[in-house]
Order: C-alpha cells, then sequence, then structure tokens
C-alpha cells in the first residue's frame, strides 16, 4: 500500500492551521475582556461614578439572602476555589505548572498593591452601606477575591475549547466580583483592577508555561502540596463569614473532595502500575 507523503503534508498543514485559528480566536476574545474591563476601570476611576456604581450594586444585597451572596463570594477565596483548582487538576494536569505560576505571581501582586495603594474600604468612608461579614477597613485595592476567581477562569478560557464552558466560568467569576460589592467589602474599582490583575496573570503563566504532561510522583507530589497548602491555610485562617455557616460547609466539602479526587487518582494510578507490572512478569 502506498503512502502520499504530499497529502499528508496537506492534511498536516491544514489541522496547524485549524490549531492555531482556535488559538487565535481564543486570544481575541480574551483581549475582548480585557479591553471591557479597562473601558470600566476608566468609568470607576471618577469617584463619583465609582460610589454611584457601588451603592446601586451595595444596595441590591439587601434584597438578596446573606446566605447568597457570602457563599458567591467565598468562591473568590483561595482555600475554596483552590479546592476547586484541585480537583480540575487531577482531571487536567497538563495544567498544573501554568496554575501554580500564575498564582504565584497573583500572591506577589495582589499584597504589592494593597500595601502600596493603602486604599480604604467603603466601611470607613460611609456612614450606611449594607455589610455582610467581617467588617474590614483597609487594603481594599485591588480585590484579591476578584483576582482569584479571573485568574483561574482566565487559564481555563485559554486552554478549553468549548465556548460554553469558557463563558460560564467568566460569567462566574464577574458574579463573585459583584458580590464583593454587595456584602461591602469593595468599590467597584476593586474589582474591575483585581479582574485585570487575575486575567493578567493568566495570560502571562498561559504562555511562559507550555502543557506538560507530568510523571506520577511529580503530579502526586503537586497534589500533596496542595492539599497542604490548603489544609493548612484553612486551620490557620479565619472567616469573613463567621455567623453564616453554610459557607463553611461548602468549604470543607470541597476540601474533602480536593482530598478524594487525589486519593483516587493515587490508587487508581498504583493499581495500573501493579497490573502492568503483573503482565511484564506473566505475559501469557
Amino acid at each position: 500500500m502506498g503512502y502520499n507523503l504530499p497529502a499528508f503534508k496537506q492534511r498536516n498543514k491544514q489541522t496547524n492551521e485549524r490549531v492555531a485559528d482556535k488559538t487565535n480566536s481564543l486570544t481575541s476574545g480574551f483581549f475582548i475582556i480585557l479591553c471591557v474591563l479597562f473601558i470600566l476601570h476608566l468609568l470607576t476611576l471618577n469617584q463619583a461614578s465609582n460610589l454611584g456604581i457601588f451603592t446601586s450594586i451595595n444596595d441590591i444585597g439587601t434584597h438578596v439572602p446573606d446566605w447568597i451572596s457570602a457563599l458567591v463570594s467565598d468562591f473568590g477565596n483561595g482555600i475554596t476555589l483552590g479546592a476547586v483548582i484541585l480537583c480540575y487538576l487531577v482531571k487536567r494536569p497538563e495544567l498544573i505548572c501554568r496554575v501554580l505560576l500564575a498564582a504565584l505571581l497573583s500572591l506577589i501582586l495582589v499584597p504589592l498593591l494593597k500595601q502600596y495603594f493603602d486604599a480604604p474600604r467603603p466601611a470607613v468612608l460611609l456612614e450606611y452601606l449594607n455589610v455582610i461579614g467581617e467588617v474590614r477597613h483597609k487594603h481594599s485595592f485591588p480585590s484579591g477575591h476578584s483576582a482569584t476567581a479571573f485568574l483561574f477562569s482566565g487559564l481555563i478560557y485559554l486552554a478549553s475549547p468549548q465556548a460554553m464552558i469558557r463563558g460560564s466560568l467568566i460569567f462566574m467569576a464577574a458574579l463573585v466580583g459583584v458580590s464583593r460589592i454587595l456584602v461591602g467589602a469593595h468599590w467597584p474599582a476593586d474589582v474591575v483592577m483585581g479582574a485585570i490583575v487575575g486575567l493578567s496573570c493568566a495570560y502571562a503563566a498561559s504562555h511562559i508555561c507550555p502543557l506538560i504532561r507530568l510523571t506520577f510522583r511529580k503530579r502526586l507530589m503537586a497534589y500533596l502540596l496542595l492539599v497542604l497548602a490548603l489544609v493548612s491555610s484553612e486551620l490557620n485562617t479565619g472567616y469573613d463569614f463567621s455567623d453564616i455557616y453554610i459557607v463553611q460547609y461548602v468549604r470543607w466539602g470541597l476540601l474533602s473532595l480536593s482530598i478524594i479526587a487525589v486519593l483516587v487518582f493515587t490508587i487508581r494510578e498504583a493499581m495500573t502500575s501493579i497490573t502492568a507490572k503483573r503482565q511484564r512478569l506473566h505475559p501469557y
């Protein structure tokens, strides 16, 4: 049977062109989202606009059950969202290095910006507002919860071929950002800049780190380090919504689920390895 080399090269060229077109489409959509955020940032630079948007959204919070606002807001917490990310990484291990790099960039940038600007929270400047959970007074700009939510959404956006998943994650990240205003923790300017920082970290990590398939031992080591970091943070960090117990229960449930996912991965890989060894020793 003959092998048609020109036809193979043509098919390979067409495949590469489709991949390139899809990558360009993803990047274009990503930058459109960033452009929209920069426009919103310019809008919120005006103090009157910033205050007006905050008041409008925060007033809506009085009509939303506290537990819903708190629960959505907690999905921007590094522990809660970290548990979700860990579960996702068990299914998509090639993203481990990207996630770790993006998280590292965010952990450096967000605290530096918070310390540099040291912006007052809404509770400091406003006498009447809707506040849910712990009342904080400083380090408002940018919103760390928004940065975390958009970082994860941005990473998946740039790696997922499914438009519905990409759009849903960006929408959920936006809900987390809005919830930070609903609970009275941040100004709109904080949320928008947090989103810009999170997406920027995701973009940088996606272009620095290629998709890498780690060995079993390296994957397990990365998972265990993430579990240790999440559990340690949970034991040593207080709760923003200590009186709303469903937030704690959901977080504990997600942490438990992430640990179970790592255990299932370890057992499955161990059983696969044992089976492969047996087949090599006893091929017949």
